[in-house]
């Protein structure tokens, strides 16, 4: 604060007529979600801890994991949108760390099934297909007409 203070310092910003000042609302809470074991699929709003990770929150806010669920499956989005997952080394799994304003989404066994391979459908992948080539085409031609190159 005393070096924007100084008159000189490159750290002391002029405000002139038209600037705009925007101070960003800070979000001092963490959104854990999921199929939490005492919120039956609703989530909760809880307050910010420094330096501790997703499993602090689950385990002292949402009444620790549900018997369907698997600490591996724990993933935390961030306020930027980036997202990480828990990390599994054999005999324990390492929860990520939480930041301010991040969600704590806790998913079980039948959110994470893979989905089943459909078979394919040769009719409507040549259909397809054929309809994106003649489309090609027929710019490639009006493109050429245009140009005059026929």
């Amino acid at each position: 604060m005393n070096k924007a203070l100084k008159i000189n310092s490159k750290h002391n910003i002029i405000l002139l007529e038209g600037d705009s000042l925007v101070i960003p609302k800070s979000n001092s809470t963490v959104y854990v979600t999921g199929d939490l074991y005492n919120y039956e699929g609703t989530g909760i709003s809880v307050p910010y801890f420094e330096r501790k990770r997703a499993n602090y929150y689950i385990n002292n806010f949402a009444g620790g994991y549900a018997r369907e669920n698997n600490k591996n499956r724990t993933v935390v989005v961030y306020p930027n949108g980036s997202v990480k997952r828990s990390i599994n080394y054999g005999l324990f799994s390492l929860s990520p760390r939480v930041t301010k304003g991040s969600t704590i989404k806790l998913m079980s066994e039948e959110q994470v099934e893979e989905m089943e391979a459909t078979p394919l459908d040769w009719n409507v992948a040549i259909e397809k297909t054929l309809i994106k080539v003649t489309g090609v085409m027929s710019l490639y031609l009006l493109i050429n007409r245009i140009s005059g190159g026929f």
